[in-house]
C-alpha cells in the first residue's frame, strides 16, 4: 500500500538509476518519478550524462565537437515499459505543467514527469533568458510536450509555426 515520490536529476534517471527504475515500473509499483533534466550532471560540475545532447560541451566533453553520443530518449524508454502515465513538461509552459502534475497525482502506478530544466551555469547563458530558452525549446521542437496515458502518446502543445533550431541553440 506504499506510494512513493522520487525527485532526481538526469544523471540518475538516464543512467545509474535506470535499471532499478525499470524494475519498479515492471512491477507496477505506485510511484511518481520527477526528473529534473538539465542535460548534464550539474552537481558534479556539468559532466556529460545520458541526457546530454550530441555536440554539447560539458566538463567532460570540451573538444571542438563536444559530446560524441546522443541523448537517450527517457520518455520512450518509460513508454516501452507501459507505465500508468508519462509526460514531458517545462516551466515556461505553466498551464501544461500544472495540468500534467494534477493528472499524475490522480493516477496510481508508475508515473513519470520529465522536466527540461535550462541551466544558466551549465549552459553558460544569462539567467534572465531562462523562460525564453524554455519557450524556444518547445517552439523549435527540441522539447516536445507530450504525454502517455491509456496506451497512447499524445502531443499536448504543437507550435503553430516552428522556429529554426538555431534560435534555440
Amino acid at each position: 500500500d506504499l506510494s512513493a515520490g522520487v525527485l532526481c536529476g538526469d544523471g540518475a534517471a538516464y543512467g545509474m538509476g535506470l535499471s532499478a527504475t525499470s524494475a519498479a515500473i515492471e512491477r507496477g509499483l505506485d510511484f511518481l518519478y520527477i526528473c529534473y533534466d538539465n542535460e548534464g550532471c550539474a552537481n558534479t560540475g556539468q559532466r556529460a550524462s545520458g541526457a546530454t545532447p550530441y555536440g554539447a560541451r560539458t566538463a567532460t566533453s570540451r573538444g571542438p565537437r563536444g559530446f560524441r553520443r546522443g541523448k537517450k530518449d527517457l520518455f520512450a524508454i518509460w513508454v516501452a515499459h507501459r507505465p500508468a502515465y508519462a509526460a514531458t513538461v517545462i516551466a515556461s509552459e505553466p498551464l501544461d505543467l500544472a495540468r500534467k502534475m494534477g493528472k499524475a497525482a490522480g493516477i496510481k502506478g508508475p508515473r513519470l514527469i520529465l522536466a527540461l530544466a535550462p541551466c544558466p551555469t551549465g549552459w553558460e547563458y544569462d539567467p534572465r533568458d531562462t523562460a525564453e530558452i524554455g519557450r524556444l525549446a518547445v517552439k523549435t521542437g527540441i522539447w516536445p510536450l507530450k504525454e502517455y496515458a491509456d496506451g497512447r502518446v499524445v502531443h499536448t502543445k504543437l507550435p503553430r509555426e516552428r522556429a529554426p533550431v538555431e534560435e534555440y541553440l
